[in-house]
C-alpha cells in the first residue's frame, strides 16, 4: 500500500543528521526524496571515521544508512551554471525543497526562498535550521551538541549538583528532523486549502525546547525551575528506579502514590511498613525519602529483575525494565509495533532499521530502499527531467555530475 505522502516529491540539500532525518521521515511516509549532493558527497558518508576515533565504534556506516534510507541521490556540481540549471528544473517538479544549510547559504547560492517560491509558488521551502531564522544568532552554525546544550537538555537530565549530563549524540537532530517533517506535512495540508506554498522553518533549538515543554513550562509560567533530583532522595520513592540483584535496573512509576503505596509494599514483602506513620502519606514519604529509598534499594537487591517484574505486575503496579539500546532493539513490544523494521539491503542482506513512530491503518509508512550510493540515481533523475542520453553524456563530460 502507498504511504500518505505518495506522489509528493522532495528535493533535499542537506548534510549530517537533522536535515537528512527530516527527508528520511518524509520518505518513510511515501514521498519521492531526491538527495542533491555535491560531487564530494554528504560529509555523513565519511562520519564513521570520526565515530571510530571518538568511541571506537567501527563497521558499517549505520549513521548514513539510518539518515538517508528511502532516497535517491544525484551528485551535482552547483558551482557550474548547468548544475544550477538542473537543480532548478528539479525544483519545477518538486512539492518540497528541504535543506539544513546556514540561513544565508541558500541566498548566496541563488536558491533562497524568494527565488524558489517565485519559480514554483506551490513549493514548500523547508529549512531545518540551528537557531531559527530570526534573532541575533540566526546565522550562527549549530550541531546537535550545541543544540542540546543551549536548549536546556543537558541540565534537565542527571542528578542535582552533577555537571551537565553527557548525552549520547543525535537526540537533538532526531527531534529536529521529526519536527521539520511534521511542519512540512502541515504546510502541504495548508497548500491543499490555499494553493500556495510557504517557508517552513523548524530549528534544532526550537525542537529541543518543545520536547522539554513540561520542564520549560515551570520557568516560563512560574519563574521557577523544576529541580533536578537525586535518586537516593526521591521525593516520591515509588516514582524512581532501583538496581536489582542481577545488576539490572527497574523503574516504578506511580503518580498516584497513596493509591499504589500498599501495592508496592506488598509486592516487595514490606507490608509491615505500609502503615508506618513515617511513610503512610505522600508528605511523610517525602520527608523521609532517604530512608524509604535505602529500604527499597536493599529489598530490590535481593532478587533478579525478572522476579521483581513478576511480583510487581501481580499486584497491579506500574513498572518496566530500564533497558540498554541493544535490549530496546530486540524488545518484542517495539518489534510488534514496527518501531524497528527489516530492510533487504542490496549489499548486506536483511538489515534491522529503526522504524516509525506512527502507525497508519490504510497508508502505512515503509522502509523501501537503502541509503543511496553517491550519485546512484543521477542518470535516472536526469532522464525523468527530460534530458536525452546524449545530453547526459555531455553533462558528465563537463563534470557537472
Amino acid at each position: 500500500m502507498a504511504g500518505p505522502l505518495d506522489g509528493i516529491r522532495v528535493v533535499e540539500i542537506s548534510m549530517f543528521q537533522q536535515g537528512p532525518v527530516a527527508g528520511m521521515r518524509l520518505g518513510d511516509l511515501g514521498a519521492d526524496v531526491i538527495k542533491v549532493e555535491p560531487k564530494t558527497g554528504d560529509p555523513g558518508r565519511g562520519f564513521m571515521r570520526i565515530i571510530g576515533a571518538m568511541v571506537g565504534l567501527e563497521g558499517r556506516n549505520y549513521y548514513f544508512e539510518h539518515c538517508n534510507r528511502n532516497k535517491r541521490s544525484i551528485a551535482l556540481d552547483m558551482r557550474k551554471a548547468r548544475g544550477t540549471e538542473i537543480f532548478l528544473k528539479l525544483i519545477d517538479t518538486a512539492d518540497v525543497f528541504l535543506n539544513n544549510m546556514s540561513i544565508q547559504a541558500p541566498e548566496r547560492m541563488g536558491i533562497g526562498p524568494e527565488v524558489l517560491l517565485a519559480r514554483n509558488p506551490r513549493l514548500i521551502y523547508a529549512h531545518a535550521s540551528g537557531w531559527g531564522r530570526k534573532g541575533p544568532d540566526a546565522d550562527e552554525y549549530s550541531f546537535d551538541y550545541t543544540g542540546i546544550a543551549r536548549s536546556g537538555l543537558m541540565l534537565a537530565c542527571g542528578e542535582k549538583g552533577a555537571p551537565p549530563t553527557q548525552i549520547l549524540p543525535g537526540i537533538g537532530d532526531e527531534v529536529g528532523g521529526l519536527a521539520c517533517a511534521w511542519g512540512v506535512t502541515a504546510a502541504l495540508y495548508a497548500r491543499e486549502k490555499t494553493g500556495k506554498g510557504q517557508v517552513v522553518d523548524t530549528s534544532l533549538m526550537g525542537s529541543v525546547i518543545a520536547s522539554l515543554g513540561l520542564i520549560m513550562a515551570a520557568p516560563a509560567i512560574m519563574g521557577r525551575e523544576f529541580p533536578r533530583e537525586i535518586r537516593g532522595e526521591a521525593g516520591n520513592p515509588i516514582y524512581n528506579h532501583y538496581r536489582c540483584q542481577d545488576d539490572r535496573w527497574i523503574a516504578v512509576a506511580h503518580l498516584q502514590p497513596d493509591r499504589y503505596w500498599l501495592k508496592v509494599c506488598t509486592a516487595l514483602g514490606l507490608e509491615h511498613v505500609a502503615d508506618d506513620p513515617r511513610f503512610a502519606t505522600i508528605e511523610a514519604r517525602s520527608d523521609n525519602a532517604r530512608e524509604v529509598v535505602a529500604m527499597f534499594d536493599a529489598r530490590f537487591g535481593t532478587k533478579p529483575r525478572s522476579e521483581w517484574l513478576e511480583l510487581l505486575g501481580r499486584e497491579g503496579c506500574i513498572c518496566t525494565p530500564v533497558q540498554s539500546p541493544t535490549e530496546v532493539s530486540n524488545d518484542p513490544q517495539a518489534l510488534a509495533n514496527h518501531y524497528f523494521v527489516d530492510l533487504e539491503h542490496p549489499e548486506h542482506g536483511p538489515t534491522k532499521m529503526v522504524g516509525f513512530p506512527w502507525d497508519f491503518s490504510e497508508t502505512p509508512a515503509s522502509c523501501r530502499r537503502a541509503a543511496p550510493e553517491l550519485g546512484e540515481h543521477s542518470d535516472e533523475i536526469l532522464l525523468e527531467l527530460g534530458y536525452q542520453a546524449s545530453e547526459i553524456a555531455e553533462i558528465k563530460q563537463e563534470g557537472v555530475i
